[in-house]
């Protein structure tokens, strides 16, 4: 018998290639939308919607009923120290809001997307570096840490909720984008001068799709999994993506002081009312950029049996032609702008 499955952020990147696997793969999946016409608009009449928010606790009770395994996917996902009571009642509150509706439910497994961001140590990254506080000046990582705090404490009261912790997921359809998407974007729009010595793993949104998939199936409560793949420098991304492109890849690399200093200014901007805080350029960022994340995935494939294999270069060349398609699409679609007057020209 099919699986009643609930997944909330199904519109967004990872959840859209989740629920439409899981569709093809015969489950019935409701989401969890709070745009019912964008859910529609990307999966017709393949899965049943529910109105809902994570900040509406009738709402998330209501989706919840007869729901076998629930994938939580949906939260705020922004940066900069503005937008840290948005992304605390959202990612922390909602998921609250969101694991009582599910054990009132009795749901039977909850796969909790967190991320594995917020894990810290030297080396290659396991599981067990999951830090013992949540990150200094860091509001978007902050609250995932408080939210896998709330995971971690429902699976001690023997609620069946298996952490799985994505790194920098690619492919096509990064549609807000991440910032794996916006780094594509930035890319192809020629705002790439220099780069910083970043270590980052990226993983394809088809792995990331059937790691989830797994976690829910053989993952054990209270566990984290980290699904992730190939570790690369933000220089050798930046070459790859040169090279499918034909466009320049950055020669020189920023010093950290610069990062530091653009990324609290634009903080203080922000504070001072003289600027929204440019989340590429934050605080939070500037930290980020000085950091090496590289995975290891091991647990993962012993445990969940999951074996990712599509290289970034090919999910690279996918997320490219998606992006330059969409950009297209959205300049056929804005009319063209009125010519002026004569009247404009005379001074």
């Amino acid at each position: 018998m099919p699986s009643q499955i609930l997944i909330t952020g199904a519109t967004g990147f990872i959840g859209r290639r989740l629920a439409r696997d899981l569709v093809q793969a015969g489950n019935a999946v409701r989401v969890l939308a709070r745009s019912p016409r964008k859910a529609r608009e990307l999966f017709g009449e393949t899965v049943e919607v529910t109105n809902g928010d994570l900040l509406d606790p009738a709402s998330l009770k209501q989706a919840c009923q007869g729901v076998d395994v629930v994938y939580h996917i949906a939260g705020i996902y922004r940066f900069g120290l503005r937008h840290r009571q948005l992304l605390w009642e959202t990612n922390v509150g909602g998921t609250e809001n969101l694991f009582q509706a599910a054990a009132q439910a009795g749901v039977g497994k909850v796969v909790h997307v967190s991320s594995g961001g917020i894990l810290k140590g030297k080396g290659l990254l396991t599981e067990a570096d999951y830090p013992g506080q949540a990150p200094p000046f860091s509001s978007y990582k902050g609250s995932k840490w408080h939210s896998e705090q709330l995971a971690l404490a429902w699976a001690k009261k023997g609620f069946p909720i298996t952490i799985a912790s994505p790194t920098c997921p690619i492919g096509p359809e990064d549609e807000m984008p991440t910032p794996t998407g916006q780094i594509i974007r930035d890319f192809l729009g020629g705002r790439f001068p220099f780069y910083c010595r970043t270590g980052l793993n990226f993983v394809s949104v088809e792995d990331l799709s059937d790691g989830l998939q797994r976690a829910a199936l053989h993952g054990r409560p209270g566990e984290r999994y980290i699904l992730g793949y190939q570790n690369l420098w933000l220089k050798q991304f930046l070459d790859i993506l040169a090279e499918e492109t034909g466009l320049r890849s950055p020669r020189f690399a920023l010093p950290q002081w610069v990062v530091w200093a653009a990324g609290l200014g634009c903080e203080a901007a922000g504070w001072l009312g003289s600027g929204e805080c440019d989340t590429r350029i934050c605080l939070e960022t500037a930290l980020q950029s000085s950091r090496v994340q590289f995975f290891d995935n091991a647990k993962a494939r012993n445990e969940l049996g999951w074996e990712p294999s599509r290289p970034v270069r090919q999910s690279v060349r996918e997320a490219i032609a998606w992006s330059r398609g969409a950009a297209a699409m959205a300049e056929a679609a804005t009319p063209a702008a009125a010519a002026p007057s004569a009247e404009t020209h005379v001074g």
